[in-house]
């Protein structure tokens, strides 16, 4: 069953120079129409389903468009035109979006931005008193959602005392205490420590394993490698989709388009360069340890 569908999406920013601002509020007021509002197109009739479960991984460089369309799944933004549904519900319905925001939380890149209180526990708490959930209630999703990133003993602590990895697993808890049926997560790891990158990623796999699904953007390859699905994004399309396997045996066509690959993979690639038989879809360490050891014999 496909918890996303997306249908012909194509999406434009419009923007204007601020010394246009009131020239613009101007026209608005007299019914005409204005000239100096730009379009910026950055999606381009996109299609795409995600089966419920799954823990896709989305690529792209800078500009690629892979951010806006995953701000289309809870409705932060919509269509300019085709569709976005998302567990029956049409994200540019707004008599549904408190009830698609309820199904697919999203997590952004810098958790300081995220948090809002001063106890840990009470900035897992904030979303669910905004949604009018019944004080004990609160306190069992609190609980669940604390033991499963693994911050439990950190509850009474304030936020600002936590590591990167921490503060990013603090605010991924208060996204699963709402019982999401999706996770998004746009670039978690971007500000993170090596050590801060490993938390969040050992946290989402878990939840994944629970059921969750899993939209995650990253620009780690390494990352990427782990998830079941990846989705590469350039120029506002959608040019390669399939197993991470599949996905990064291209590697002259990634490298075409300013991305890397896992370093493994790399290694494979030269290796088969220099005339070694080696395959071609290697993507894990200790996978690429047996074959070199395989070779050496």
């Amino acid at each position: 069953m496909n918890i996303i569908e997306v249908k012909g999406l194509s999406f434009e920013y419009r923007c204007f120079d601020a010394e246009e601002s009131e020239k613009q509020e101007k026209s608005s007021q007299s019914g005409q129409p204005d000239e100096n509002v730009k379009t910026v197109p950055v999606l381009h009739n996109i299609d795409l389903e995600i089966t419920e479960g799954q823990f896709v991984a989305i690529l792209g460089h800078n500009g690629s468009g892979k951010s806006t369309l995953a701000k289309h799944f809870n409705g932060i933004l919509t269509p300019t035109s085709g569709t976005v549904t998302v567990d029956g519900m049409d994200v540019s319905d707004d008599s549904t979006l408190r009830r698609l925001r309820q199904t697919v939380g999203m997590v952004f890149q810098n958790p300081d931005n995220q948090i809002v209180a001063t106890i840990v526990e009470e900035d897992v708490a904030f979303a669910l008193e905004n949604l009018g959930v019944p004080p004990a209630e609160i306190r069992i999703r609190i609980d669940a959602a604390l033991e499963s990133v693994g911050m439990t003993k950190f509850a009474k602590h304030a936020p600002h005392q936590l590591s990167g990895g921490q503060k990013q697993r603090v605010a991924i808890a208060g996204i699963i205490a709402m019982n999401p049926k999706c996770i998004v997560l746009d670039e978690p790891t971007a500000m993170l420590d090596p050590k801060g990158r490993s938390e969040v990623v050992k946290t989402v796999k878990k939840l994944n394993a629970q059921g969750a699904t899993v939209v995650y953007i990253t620009h780690y390859m390494e990352e990427a490698a782990l998830a079941e699905r990846v989705i590469v994004m350039d120029n506002g399309k959608i040019i390669m989709d399939g197993t991470p396997k599949s996905v990064f045996r291209e590697v002259n066509r990634l490298k075409e388009i300013g991305l890397d690959v896992p370093q493994v993979t790399e290694l494979a690639h030269r290796l088969r360069e220099s005339g070694m038989d080696f395959p071609d879809d290697v993507i894990g360490e200790e996978e690429c340890a047996e074959l070199i050891v395989k070779l050496m014999k």
